[in-house]
């Protein structure tokens, strides 16, 4: 009997400085997880986009229909559920599409929108945040008058949506290299 009691491990209780540092290690990844998660959900948003754009990008109109007649008519305004079948879209259309249920002002759209805004003029990190609607809307605002710029050209607007993958690809890169070391 004594050489069981002597080889029994003895656990000595728990410090509140461990259970701290536990938890705030705990919370670092939680955060962490969820940073990583809205990336990926914008990355997700932006290859949809991307797809919709290449199977057809339109300029001066949100998105372009053909209805029951066989007339393809040019949308000026924009409801993004009547664009779910688009035959053609604008930048700013087909992420305001592709984020349905909600729109370029739902969390996912804006950072879409923002992402996408912060690589056509150089801006801070990428797809994990979200900005005021005014922002958003003056962010979407300038992507459109991008879009139907004279020169711009389909090929300009997929390599902006590639550029803006790329960077998301980094930054959630970077975020589970971090969340690996946590």
């Amino acid at each position: 009997m004594t050489d069981s009691l002597l080889q029994q491990t003895i656990t000595a209780p728990v410090g509140l400085r461990t259970r701290w540092r536990d938890r705030r290690r705990l919370q670092r990844i939680d955060r962490l997880g969820a940073r990583l998660a809205r990336i990926d959900a914008v990355e997700e948003l932006l290859v949809r986009a991307h797809d919709r754009l290449a199977a057809g990008w339109v300029q001066d109109a949100w998105f372009t229909t053909i209805d029951e007649q066989g007339v393809r008519l040019h949308v000026g305004t924009l409801r993004a559920h009547d664009g779910e079948r688009s035959e053609k879209a604008c930048l700013v259309a087909a992420v305001a599409i592709e984020a349905l249920p909600g729109s370029i002002t739902g969390p996912v759209g804006q950072r879409a929108i923002g992402t996408l805004w912060n690589v056509l003029h150089g801006g801070g990190p990428i797809g994990d945040w979200s900005t005021p609607p005014g922002v958003t809307a003056a962010r979407a605002y300038d992507l459109v008058r991008w879009n139907d710029a004279a020169d711009r050209r389909q090929s300009d607007v997929l390599a902006l949506m590639d550029a803006g993958r790329s960077a998301l690809g980094r930054t959630g890169d970077a975020v589970r290299t971090e969340l690996a070391r946590a």
